[in-house]
């Protein structure tokens, strides 16, 4: 509850003292054909961020992790599912790495990580929608 309340005062504040930065988001939008979003952890268990699947027009796809570069589909190579079983106190977590060429042609590995299996099968399932 104290997560959710001190994003909230960031996400206001920041509808005060950025505006022009986001009617350049709603700009972006208006060609958007397709817009999933779900809540994650990235690489650090501690790190929340969310991670988006963006569609364009002409089959222009793309995944962006909180507000950082976005990647495009076709810089893709892999993903694949791993699951860190808990123990009898602990949870499971379900991670996802993807292995992509940044816009150098290095090739990265990212991880997203959830801790409950529905959101999980969830962003599995828009995974398969999305063409992987």
């Amino acid at each position: 509850m104290k997560k959710f309340l001190i994003l909230a005062l960031i996400v206001s504040s920041n509808l005060f003292f950025l505006e022009p930065l986001i009617s350049q988001e709603i700009v972006e939008d208006k060609n958007l054909i397709e817009k999933v979003s779900f809540d994650i952890w990235w690489e650090d268990k501690y790190n929340d961020s969310v991670i988006t699947l963006r569609t364009y027009p002409e089959d222009i796809k793309t995944i962006q992790v909180g507000n950082g570069r976005f990647i495009n589909k076709n810089q893709v190579l892999e993903i694949y599912r791993e699951v860190n079983k808990g123990f009898i106190f602990s949870s499971s977590y379900y991670i996802f790495n993807i292995v992509y060429k940044d816009e150098n042609s290095k090739v990265s590995t990212g991880k997203i990580i959830f801790s409950s299996k529905r959101a999980s099968n969830k962003f599995e399932k828009a995974l398969v929608d999305f063409g992987f």
